[in-house]
């Protein structure tokens, strides 16, 4: 539909109407470093709307009263922590912006303290095998007598970047000198190294050939999230050197997306799906024998939506109706918010999973609604606003509504 109307009749009617609170910016989880020398944490919040929202936050649920203390404070939507303490500031925070049409609820950030680490160590030594120890953290390195490049994974050498070990299954003369271990833990922002450790490979004896024995096996179940990437770590000693294969048990192929690391000790699966879940398996053989290990791949999906509620201008005694769907898995639980609070049933309210039923409406159930779908990976929103008007206005309120849609402003 076409409507005649000249700039100052747009401008006008633009300008005089309400706009409900629409995010732009929400916070985002947070992890900070301890040992920083920053003073301040800055959870971030920002909405559009008209009139201008206003903002408030929550701590664990909880309304948090800035006239109380000046350890948190407002820098526009932004909720600034100064000094942050963690029995005092950890926890899940949620904005909250407000103007005359209603309230919505942000997502939930969480906010955690990245602890101070130092490096512990512990060492193996066996004539034809050897590995050291190093304290788990995120990223692992190995170098070798002051060299500045890191040792270089092969069929023989691994280090393993969910322990930090490094294993060598057959040492040769030339794996004896000083070896040092890197971790870099990327949130606290800090790299340490360890101590130069010692292998010497010891003479009073020799080992023959035997069978592989896997030192290195992941877990024998793993939760994997819809769109992540897994990876499988698989290692094991031997004489000779074991090679590393991999198969699934469920009698399907490996997924043809899958990708290994040069010695074949990581097995990754980008962009994991539904259909890439089931039973694992590494097999290390060499001429002596094989072993085995197995585990099993869990898929689960945080929700996500199939069918939104949106914006809906209803006469007096009308009735209202709105449904949203999300998929998930877990299969996701649905709660009903009215300006930022949990909606309950009552005698006109019915409310039933993903559905919303109002009777006989009445100008005071006008508001911002949200539907929140949820299960045990993380929650969202679908945010619309009900306005509820005599008859008369209705024609009205719709022809501004699609001019507005048409400048933007939805």
């Amino acid at each position: 539909m076409v409507y005649s109307l000249n700039t100052w009749e747009i401008f006008v009617m633009i300008s005089a109407a309400d706009i409900r609170p629409i995010f732009t910016q929400e916070p985002q989880d947070v992890i900070f470093p301890l040992d920083l020398s920053k003073s301040e944490i800055i959870l971030n919040c920002a909405a559009s709307g008209y009139p201008s929202p206003h903002y408030r936050w929550k701590q664990n649920g909880t309304d948090i009263d800035f006239t109380m203390s000046y350890h948190y404070r407002l820098d526009g939507g932004n909720l600034a922590i100064s000094s942050p303490r963690t029995d005092q500031d950890i926890g899940m925070y949620q904005c909250l912006a407000t103007n005359t049409l209603g309230t919505i609820l942000s997502r939930k950030a969480k906010l955690q303290f990245a602890q101070n680490f130092q490096i512990r160590m512990n060492t193996v030594r066996i004539m034809l095998f050897f590995f050291f120890f190093c304290f788990p953290d995120l990223f692992y390195a190995w170098t070798f007598n002051d060299n500045p490049l890191y040792v270089q994974e092969d069929n023989r050498r691994f280090v393993s970047q969910e322990t930090g070990n490094l294993y060598i299954a057959k040492v040769e003369p030339s794996d004896v000198g000083n070896y040092t271990c890197f971790v870099t833990n990327k949130e606290a922002q800090r790299s340490v190294q360890g101590p130069p450790t010692p292998l010497v490979q010891r003479t009073d004896g020799v080992m023959g050939e035997y069978e592989p024995k896997i030192e290195v096996r992941f877990p024998e179940t793993i939760q994997a999230a819809k769109d992540s990437s897994v990876k499988l770590e698989c290692f094991a000693l031997g004489n000779p050197v074991p090679d590393i294969s991999w198969r699934r048990l469920d009698g399907n192929p490996l997924p043809g997306k899958v990708k290994y690391s040069k010695s074949q000790a990581i097995l990754e699966i980008p962009n994991f799906q539904q259909e890439d879940e089931g039973f694992y398996e590494c097999i290390a053989g060499n001429l002596r024998g094989r072993n085995l290990a197995k585990g099993q791949l869990i898929f689960y999906a945080p929700p996500e939506w199939e069918q939104k509620i949106q914006n809906t201008y209803l006469s007096i005694h009308d009735n209202l109706f709105w449904e949203c769907k999300a998929s998930g898995k877990p299969n996701p639980l649905y709660t009903w918010l009215k300006n930022g609070e949990r909606l309950n049933p009552e005698e006109r309210i019915q409310i039933e999973n993903g559905t919303l039923v109002i009777t006989m409406l009445n100008v005071s159930d006008s508001g911002v609604y949200q539907c929140a779908a949820e299960n045990k990976y993380q929650i969202i929103y679908a945010n619309a606003e009900l306005r509820v008007l005599g008859k008369s206005f209705i024609y009205n309120q719709k022809i501004q509504n699609d001019i507005l849609a048409s400048y933007g402003y939805t």
